[in-house]
């Protein structure tokens, strides 16, 4: 039998490589896919402690599957690291504390696999920020033989349960002809002009859609010059909803507002999607509960606030579609304006708060291993729930 004692103790004995990985993350931000030193360190980190080491899984080179434990495990549990950063603010979503909260969770466990008869794996996970790494990880089958992924997200609140907004990306160009804008604009097809259609076509929608809805984009070339016709354009956007449903009927209604636009101006429109789909999020509550038992006895507070509210979208929704997953937050600050993808929370998460997050991430996450390792009657419960919702 495995106690919560003997795990927080061994957490404990790893502080200082933990707070060394999650320091050197943060001072090497990397972008979605490109994640080469950060997937290096990890591997590099998990080798040292005896785990078996796969990369470049799921046809990402920035992935990787580390495992320990014995080959045919009664309970597989997975800890789900991401380590990619974001354009000019490097570490502001926090994701150097995953990584480390999840390797130390899983490096902890490793005195008392062989006893349990269990196994655990870190599944390194690129590209959370834009093109969804998990999703390509799923499709694969890497979560095939997983009884549970865990992972814990750092904010400004400590919450049990978030939803998750399904979200489509795209990208749009219309094709138009140049001409000079004073002399000959009669002959020109202004492609820029079907652009700022498309933004008052989607305005126009909005004011149709349910409240969990979003459509939001920018525009990533407007022209060369104001005397010439734009006879190119293009733009990106993000189409979400709580629900695959939805956010499949919005989809169609967004592309008949580039199709109208392109109509009305004479332009060629080209739509494509960028990345995969993205999936709601599948909360399960058994084991969140255990989570939070673990999380009240380490002497944290979590909040209740409302599930639908202030909603992102998380490839982590993808694989809580295939198996028993928490996503909780913890809070590294109890400075309500310092929000994630800000420069303040990239300061934050790279100093002593980050620290003490990452232990106690750690400890909660394993406990709650332990918590499945133990006690065969929670997993079935677990099981038994995500079979149901």
């Amino acid at each position: 039998m495995l106690f919560k004692d003997e795990v927080v103790t061994s957490v404990d004995r790893l502080s200082s490589t933990l707070f060394a990985t999650s320091r050197f993350l943060h001072l090497h931000p990397e972008l979605a896919y490109e994640e080469w030193e950060s997937a290096r360190y990890l591997t590099s980190v998990l080798k040292a402690h005896g785990f078996e080491v796969i990369e470049r899984v799921g046809g990402l080179p920035t992935a990787f599957v580390a495992k320990a434990g014995v080959d045919h495990p009664s309970v597989t549990i997975a800890f789900l690291a991401e380590y990619d950063a974001l354009p000019s603010l490097g570490h502001a979503c926090g994701h150097n504390l995953i990584a480390s909260s999840s390797i130390g969770a899983a490096m902890a466990l490793l005195p008392f696999l062989a006893a349990l008869r269990g196994q655990v794996q870190v599944i390194g996970c690129p590209a959370e920020e834009k093109g969804g790494g998990k999703i390509a990880l799923v499709k694969a089958g890497l979560f095939a033989n997983v009884d549970a992924a865990l992972l814990v997200h750092p904010s400004n609140r400590t919450e049990l349960f978030k939803g998750a907004l399904a979200m489509r990306a795209l990208q749009v160009e219309f094709f138009g002809k140049a001409s000079h804008a004073a002399a000959a604009p009669h002959l020109g097809i202004n492609a820029l002009d079907a652009m700022i259609l498309t933004f008052t076509n989607l305005n126009a929608l909005r004011q149709q859609l349910r409240q969990d809805a979003r459509i939001h984009g920018i525009i990533t070339d407007g022209g060369r010059a104001p005397n010439i016709i734009p006879d190119y354009a293009a733009a990106r956007f993000c189409i979400r909803a709580l629900d695959l449903e939805y956010l499949h009927a919005l989809h169609r209604r967004v592309l008949a507002c580039f199709e109208a636009a392109a109509h009305a101006t004479g332009a060629t429109v080209a739509i494509h999607q960028e990345g995969e789909e993205y999936h709601p999020m599948k909360c399960n509550r058994a084991l969140g509960a255990l989570f939070q038992a673990n999380l009240e006895a380490l002497g944290e507070r979590v909040e209740h606030t409302p599930e639908d509210q202030e909603l992102g979208s998380t490839d982590v929704g993808n694989v809580s579609q295939v198996v028993p997953t928490i996503h909780p937050t913890i809070a590294l600050t109890d400075r309500s304006e310092v929000v994630c993808h800000s420069a303040a929370f990239a300061e934050v998460a790279g100093g002593a708060a980050g620290d003490r997050a990452v232990l106690t991430a750690a400890k909660a996450l394993a406990m709650t291993a332990a918590d499945l390792f133990n006690c065969p009657e929670a997993l079935q419960t677990v099981q038994q729930e995500f079979d149901q919702v």
